[in-house]
């Protein structure tokens, strides 16, 4: 018996399958020896020694033996699925994230403008709707007032509220005044506080006094008057100075009936004498010295309550240079006009309008001076003046 070796018996089992081992070569004897050719793969079959096996994925395409690359049944390719190639890697994603970026910040810049849009018509709406109600409600007197309040009482809150705007101006230029106390004159003063606001700007010149006085009737005047207070008197303005000049000036219109000579007059008559000096602001020989070319009479008291009623019973009117402390912080000029029923007497205090709503005791006028000064017409004129 012949014996086979491996090449034999795997040529056997070869030979099983109805082909040769190395069918690329014709004519080779199932006993040679040669080493197999490699193995053919177009069949999808394996030939070795453990026999037939299918090789994973061998199923070539029926066309030939290159894989297929399409899908379907019964066709032996590898199934593969299309994919887009993104060329551009990474720099495509930024720039669509640019993009997105882009588009929100639009859209929120696009939604405040509507908001802002919407809320300034609302409020164009209701400003035109306030203002044509305010113009139908307003009052008549001053704006800033409630409509309903009377005339009388919108008069009195404009005169306060005006003065609050022209004090705001004295402090912001409050640098710009030389004389200090123009600004102690509005502190102290609310009356004062217009013309103090409105002397920067003032003229020193005096005007007319533009009103009508009559005989008997002493008209209130006060230093700051716009007509007259501008103006230098002394070391200072009038409006601080001139106390002696205006309250000379209202004994004047009182008792002749004229309107000539206002406190400016007054206070150059003071300076031509000289007398435009002491702390009252004008010294008392002024009156006496000019009293002739006035028409008037100045005569002298020592200064007591008995004296001071007799006087004014006389129809005569009193300059009192009032101490510091008594009426007022400071000394200065007052005229004290008449009597009362009760014996209090009127005082007419051209640097503050409050003495004149107060009733004073004679003793209390009295004990404000060492002198006061009796001031009548002349002589052949005392006959008009007590009719």
């Amino acid at each position: 018996m012949q014996y086979e070796s491996p090449n034999n018996r795997r040529g056997g089992r070869s030979s099983r399958g109805g082909s040769s081992y190395g069918s690329g070569r014709s004519g080779a004897s199932r006993g040679s020896s040669q080493t197999p050719e490699r193995v053919n793969l177009g069949g999808g079959s394996y030939h070795g020694p453990r026999g037939t096996q299918q090789r994973s994925g061998g199923r070539m395409h029926r066309g030939g033996g290159v894989p297929s690359l399409t899908k379907g049944k019964g066709n032996g390719g590898y199934p593969l699925r299309a994919r887009n190639i993104n060329f551009q890697g990474g720099r495509g994603r930024r720039s669509a994230d640019r993009r997105t970026v882009l588009l929100a910040a639009l859209a929120v810049v696009l939604a405040i403008l509507v908001v802002v849009g919407v809320s300034s018509c609302i409020r164009g709406c209701t400003s035109g709707a306030n203002e044509e109600q305010s113009a139908v409600e307003q009052n008549q007197v001053d704006s800033r007032v409630a409509v309903g309040v009377t005339d009388e009482l919108s008069n009195r809150f404009k005169t306060e509220l005006d003065r609050g705007d022209a004090l705001a101006r004295i402090a912001a230029n409050a640098d710009k005044y030389e004389d200090t106390a123009l600004i102690d004159l509005a502190l102290e003063q609310p009356e004062a506080v217009d013309f103090v606001a409105s002397y920067l700007d003032a003229s020193k010149t005096a005007q007319a006094y533009g009103s009508e006085v009559s005989k008997g009737t002493v008209p209130e005047l006060y230093c700051w008057d716009a007509r007259w207070g501008a103006v230098d008197y002394g070391e200072h303005a009038l409006a601080v100075s001139g106390s002696g000049p205006t309250a000379f000036s209202m004994a004047y219109m009182a008792l002749t009936g004229n309107n000539d000579k206002t406190p400016a007059d007054m206070a150059a008559l003071a300076t031509e004498k000289g007398a435009a000096t002491g702390d009252s602001g004008t010294d008392a020989s002024f009156y006496e010295a000019a009293a002739e070319e006035l028409n008037l009479t100045v005569t002298s008291h020592a200064s007591s309550a008995d004296n001071l009623t007799q006087v004014l019973d006389a129809g005569v009117y009193l300059l009192v240079e009032a101490k510091a402390g008594t009426l007022t912080d400071t000394a200065h000029w007052v005229l004290v006009v008449t009597e009362n029923a009760d014996g209090t007497v009127v005082v007419y205090d051209p640097t503050d309008p409050s003495v004149a709503g107060r009733e004073w005791s004679a003793s209390t006028i009295a004990g404000a001076c060492d002198t006061f000064y009796g001031v009548s017409a002349k002589a052949s004129d005392s006959s008009d003046a007590s009719e």
